[in-house]
């Protein structure tokens, strides 16, 4: 059995007669009226025919009733992260009733196409756990901080936790003085990172003096049509969220906007490998998402988002790779200046048009690759001369056999230092 995706089963069990609290359409239909403006996978409702709850009242249909109270069962199923997002609106709805959740292995769903943006702020999607810096952070610091992660960009806040500027890889090697970029520093010994902050000079430099204060944000009571926009327009990946205050909040991404309009199934992650690494063969992940160049729009976008990649990987009827698609021309195929129209109509300009986009209009070719008997070392300099952020690994016929991102090269560094 082959799982393609891993999703949340919420069952609600409620009363026929049950209504939300200042409603008077049914709960069952206010819930699903509401997973459904909200971009929910699906939901399916159930009517039993008899059943009693917590209070002990046996429900069934009786000639007499002429509307019976009968147990009514709602089926949710989803992705991970828009369970989250909506289960706590789900339950203010629910005032009698029981709810239940449980992982499931979802083995076939078919791709919609990809809906409106769900009438959700900014605030509902964002990412609230954000790591920042203050303007008198010492470079140096915060070059230890990145290349101990997975992101390349930190925002900068004062004292009172404002929004001041962001600090990104090019500014620390334009105006910061690194000799290169975080994704070469980060594969270097600890003694040999503090040899080149100090012949760069960046210990002598604050993060305030070396970030860009032209800084893109977005206001937390912002619809997502608003942080759409400004991350096609500007060319950006992920923009900071600030109150009304201008006080740093969160944080937005592509990934997290794409969520909102796709399934959000996510693949199940292989385990990393065990024992010593000698070529990047081992130590690629072979749970990489792949579509074939027919695949729809929508289908791509589901790809994109079911692992942390951020990618998919294009490939033909022999596993033969021949491009990839990512989050940024998925992101762009969706703009009204250009496209589909969908933002426009998001924005209420315009009625969403059909895409008939697929896998092949919106992927990068060529795809760089590299052969899994290749050393990890050398992976590493391709990433970085590549500027790539996920490199598919073929074997000699150029079939694909999985996939290496940056992640998975600052562990293998970290577990070599080790």
């Amino acid at each position: 059995m082959s799982v393609v995706g891993l999703g949340k089963r919420v069952r609600i069990y409620i009363g026929e007669r049950d209504h939300a609290p200042g409603d008077h359409a049914s709960l069952a239909q206010t819930l699903l009226g509401f997973l459904n403006r909200e971009g929910a996978a699906g939901a399916t409702l159930f009517r039993g025919a008899a059943g009693f709850g917590a209070h002990g009242r046996l429900h069934t249909a009786r000639l007499a009733d002429v509307v019976p109270d009968l147990p009514v069962v709602i089926e949710w199923i989803d992705g991970p992260e828009r369970v989250e997002r909506l289960l706590p609106r789900v339950q203010e709805m629910v005032t009698t009733g029981v709810i239940t959740i449980e992982d499931v292995e979802i083995v076939k769903y078919a791709h919609r196409v990809p809906r409106e943006l769900p009438p959700d702020r900014v605030g509902d999607v964002m990412t609230r756990d954000v790591m920042s810096v203050h303007p008198e952070t010492p470079l140096g610091e915060v070059v230890r901080i990145l290349v101990r992660s997975d992101f390349r960009a930190l925002p900068v806040v004062d004292g009172g936790g404002q929004l001041m500027g962001i600090l990104t890889n090019g500014d620390l090697v334009a105006r910061g003085g690194l000799p290169a970029r975080l994704e070469l520093l980060a594969t270097l010994r600890p003694d040999a990172l503090e040899q080149e902050l100090a012949r760069s000079g960046a210990r002598d430099r604050t993060a305030g003096s070396v970030m860009s204060p032209e800084v893109v944000s977005v206001r937390e009571d912002q619809p997502l049509a608003r942080a759409a926009e400004l991350m096609v327009e500007r060319g950006v990946k992920r923009v900071p969220v600030v109150d009304e205050q201008d006080r740093l909040v969160g944080i937005i991404s592509r990934v997290d906007i794409l969520r909102t309009v796709g399934e959000d199934y996510h693949l199940p992650e292989g385990d990393p490998p065990d024992g010593p690494v000698r070529s990047i063969g081992e130590l690629a992940r072979p749970d990489v998402p792949t579509v074939g160049p027919d695949a729809t729009l929508g289908e791509a976008i589901d790809a994109v988002t079911a692992t942390r990649l951020n990618r998919a990987i294009v490939i033909d009827g022999d596993r033969k790779v021949i491009g990839v698609v990512r989050d940024a021309e998925v992101m762009a195929r969706l703009d009204p200046t250009q496209h589909s129209g969908v933002l426009a109509a998001l924005m209420g300009r315009a009625k969403p048009a059909a895409d008939t986009s697929t896998a092949k209009d919106v992927m990068v070719t060529p795809a760089i690759t590299i052969a899994a008997d290749r050393p990890v070392e050398e992976a590493m300099r391709l990433m970085t001369d590549a500027r790539v952020k996920v490199l598919p690994v073929v074997d000699a016929d150029g079939r694909l056999v999985g996939a290496v991102d940056r992640a998975d090269l600052l562990r293998y560094v970290r577990e070599q230092r080790a």
